[in-house]
């Protein structure tokens, strides 16, 4: 009720208990005392004293009241003293308020009495309180936008506020997008507060991911190392350093360096392909790789077939290299003669 008893003001029921008759109780000097009427408005004073008196109330039973409210929400009404001839509480309300639908739900019976008070002192309660009414659909954007400014919900989703997500040195490789969170967070309308915690716990356990994904990357790195060095023994590190070699050779920049280390040492198989590489060339081996080079345009094949003319150190070229040296090599410049004729057809067709 709040509001409507600091005023003076009486609710529909407050009215219609107003009504009521019961014997009245006096003190001993014949009137019902009353400490808290100073407080009513003086226009609603003969209705506020038609109430109290006959609720049955004692000047005993109102003394620890300091308002009209406070007796409204503490005091325990007495089962009412029929009137002569056996009359019920509802039989002495005025006809328009004993046919009120408000009172048919609650029994004829002193009991009844009692839940009608409850529910009035309820009712009273729940008006104290500010309301706001539900959306219909998500179609209703009017609801909405009041629905949203009565819970404090902000027009943007960067007034939200959300703090920068803390990082430790550990997990410097672990980003947030704290502005795209919010978004979502203003999509499906949550509160500030909603929104601020649910990005805390979110940050904390993709932290915690991150750092457990870290750990067993750390363990199988660690898994594999040990592998390899009771496989290689002391030419471990030698090896590693050729794989190594290998990657920083090839690599167009350093992103690629970087994700070709991070995925070729997962495994010792990896490592051991990088080693094998490196290998070769640290043994002059590599030279061998050119009679296996295939798809090269026209242009590419006659520079290769120039470049071994102009070499008499060739095998194409040395009538006493090795038989099976000079036969690849005769091979070799073949093919490439015959790729750019089979460019040269593609062409004219």
């Amino acid at each position: 009720m709040g509001n409507s008893a600091r005023s003076g003001q009486l609710s529909p029921i407050a009215r219609m208990f107003g009504g009521m008759f019961f014997r009245r109780r006096f003190n001993n000097r014949g009137e019902v005392v009353i400490p808290f009427m100073e407080s009513v408005a003086e226009d609603q004073r003969p209705a506020v004293e038609s109430f109290v008196t006959n609720s049955g109330a004692t000047t005993e039973d109102l003394s620890g009241y300091g308002t009209f409210n406070d007796f409204l929400s503490g005091y325990k009404p007495k089962a009412p003293e029929p009137a002569a001839g056996g009359t019920t509480w509802k039989e002495n309300l005025s006809g328009d308020m004993r046919g009120n639908p408000l009172l048919q739900k609650f029994e004829d019976t002193p009991e009844g009495l009692g839940k009608a008070f409850g529910s009035h002192i309820e009712l009273e309660k729940l008006l104290g309180h500010d309301k706001v009414p539900i959306p219909k659909s998500a179609e209703d954007i009017e609801g909405w936008n009041r629905f949203s400014k009565a819970m404090g919900i902000p027009d943007k989703a960067e007034d939200y506020g959300l703090a920068d997500a803390e990082i430790p040195d550990a997990l410097k490789g672990l980003t947030f997008d704290k502005n795209k969170f919010a978004e979502v967070a203003h999509t499906f309308k949550l509160t500030p507060d909603q929104t601020n915690g649910l990005w805390g716990v979110y940050t904390e356990m993709a932290k915690e991911t991150y750092g457990k994904h870290l750990e067993t990357n750390v363990n199988n790195l660690k898994e594999t190392v040990n592998k390899l060095r009771g496989e290689w023994g002391d030419t471990y590190d030698a090896n590693v350093e050729l794989g190594q070699m290998v990657i920083n050779k090839f690599s167009a920049d350093k992103e690629q360096e970087d994700y070709l280390t991070t995925t070729l040492t997962k495994d010792p198989r990896g490592i051991k392909f990088l080693a094998k590489i490196g290998n070769q060339f640290s043994e002059n081996k590599i030279g061998e790789f050119s009679y296996k080079r295939f798809s090269l345009t026209p242009e590419q094949a006659q520079t290769e077939i120039d470049a071994i003319i102009a070499d008499p150190n060739h095998p194409y070229n040395d009538a006493k290299a090795p038989e099976d040296a000079r036969n690849r090599a005769i091979d070799y410049v073949n093919g490439l003669y015959a790729s750019i004729e089979k460019a040269r057809q593609g062409q004219a067709a």
